[in-house]
């Protein structure tokens, strides 16, 4: 994720960057075993927030709406929630950007209808795209 962390430099964007320790907890709270990239994502960035553009994650307090435990919850009562995703960003009306720890996969998903798109793009081709307008 070199592009991603010169990005965030030059655009000097908040991080957060999460321990070990949040990581193997929020594995353990949540039910799940987090992918490599996504592993890498939390311990090197946490989170990423950018002007308006904020990317879910770890490294700040469980209660922030930024947090993945505390934003994970109301989106798994919505249709057919993969199992293994964690959300990443709110697209806006009820849809979601959804990381499949499972496939690696990236998923366009919606409280109403359920997974509408899933991208063969890398988490951090996905990163750059979003928060800094990067193809």
């Amino acid at each position: 994720m070199k592009k991603l962390e010169q990005q965030v430099a030059t655009h000097d964007a908040d991080i957060r960057p999460a321990t070990e320790n949040e990581i193997n907890a929020a594995e353990q709270a949540l039910r799940m075993h987090f992918s490599e990239e996504y592993k890498t994502y939390l311990s090197e960035f946490g989170l990423v927030a950018s002007g308006a553009t904020e990317i879910y994650g770890l490294g700040v307090p469980a209660t922030s709406h930024l947090n993945i435990l505390s934003a994970i919850e109301p989106l798994r009562e919505g249709k057919d929630y993969p199992q293994q995703a964690v959300p990443l960003y709110d697209i806006g009306d009820g849809y979601y950007s959804l990381y499949d720890n499972r496939q690696c996969k990236l998923l366009t998903w919606s409280m109403i209808t359920g997974v509408v798109e899933i991208s063969d793009e890398t988490l951090e081709a996905f990163l750059l795209r979003v928060i800094f307008d990067i193809k």
